[in-house]
Formats: C-alpha cells, sequence, structure tokens
C-alpha cells in the first residue's frame, strides 16, 4: 500500500481524522485519569458535607451575642443563689426563716464539713463548677406543718434538695422529722 494513497483519504475526510484523534486521546486521558476521578469525587462529598455543616452552623449563629447575654444573665442570677460556705451563720438563718411560715420548732440545725459524696470530685454526679454543702436539719410540728416546711424550701431561691428524711410520731398530733437538705453553693 502506498502511503500517499492514505493521505490523500486523510485529506479527503478531515473531520473524521480529527475526531478519531481525539477518541483515543480521551480514552487514553480517562484511562490514565480513572483512580483520580473516583479520589476527586470523594474529596468533593467531603467537602459538600462540610459545606453544609458551615451553612447549618452560620444558621444556628443567628443572635448568638444575643443568647449569650441572656446565658451571663441567668449565669449571674444563679451565681447570686449559691451559698457560701465560709457563711455559715447565715446560711444557717436561711433555714430559721422558714420556722415561721411553716409554723414548726427546728430543734437543731448542723452543716457537715464535706459535701455530698455523689457529687463531691470522685462521685458519680461530679459537680465541675459549683459543690455542695449539707445540713443536718432536726424540727418537730404537725405533719401538715412539716410538709408545708418541704414546700417552702422547694420554693426558696437557692438551689435546694432535700435528699433523706426520716418522719417518726413523737405525740399524738406531732412529728419529729430530720431531714438532710443539699443547697448548691460555691466551688471551693
Amino acid at each position: 500500500m502506498n502511503f500517499s494513497v492514505i493521505t490523500d483519504k486523510l485529506k479527503q475526510y478531515p473531520l473524521a481524522v480529527i475526531c478519531a484523534v481525539l477518541i483515543v486521546v480521551c480514552a487514553v486521558v480517562i484511562f490514565m485519569r480513572g483512580g483520580v476521578a473516583s479520589e476527586l469525587s470523594i474529596k468533593e462529598s467531603d467537602l459538600n458535607s462540610r459545606i453544609r455543616t458551615i451553612d447549618q452552623n452560620l444558621k444556628n449563629s443567628k443572635n448568638l451575642e444575643q443568647d449569650t447575654e441572656d446565658l451571663k444573665v441567668v449565669v449571674d442570677k444563679m451565681n447570686s443563689l449559691l451559698f457560701d460556705r465560709y457563711e455559715r451563720a447565715i446560711n444557717i438563718s436561711f433555714f430559721y426563716e422558714f420556722e415561721d411560715k411553716a409554723d414548726v420548732v427546728i430543734s437543731n440545725i448542723s452543716q457537715l464539713p464535706a459535701p455530698d459524696p455523689i457529687y463531691a470530685e470522685k462521685g458519680p454526679r461530679k459537680l465541675d463548677l459549683h459543690s455542695t454543702l449539707v445540713y443536718n436539719i432536726t424540727l418537730s410540728g404537725s405533719f401538715s406543718n412539716v410538709l408545708r416546711f418541704f414546700y417552702e424550701l422547694d420554693r426558696a431561691e437557692p438551689l435546694i434538695r432535700v435528699a433523706d428524711f426520716q418522719v417518726s410520731r413523737n405525740k399524738l398530733e406531732e412529728v419529729d422529722a430530720r431531714l438532710r437538705v443539699l443547697v448548691m453553693a460555691e466551688k471551693d
């Protein structure tokens, strides 16, 4: 076969020749870059996921400064409700204020020196930002008045929890109650 005959045929159909060359070049490029395409598609999906996360964070961050200010007000209010471990007289007189409201007689209030073990450093419900003060309170009165004392503790502004109590009858209409009360306090 003569080389000039082939070149004459190629000159006769230049578009077909160009298309054939392009098809061959594209096939070679696809074959050579096939692994890169799958790697790039994985990176693309990761980047799209990050973009969606960033967009969601932008939506969630609206009014963030106002929310921060609101939280600061709540934290300041909570800090104002905390007991100070070293103000024993003030803390104990706080409980005596409920004596008249509930019509009970408080015979003993003692502040224990250590926090409650559940909320202590190695306890199962460890408090990171605060601690607890534990009070043992002994009081007497009618059963309904003792319940009113519980109610008054529940309504009180400081964060108070009656952890344990025992009630026993001492007279016909009166009961003696021993309470273990936990109060949220400032961290030592």
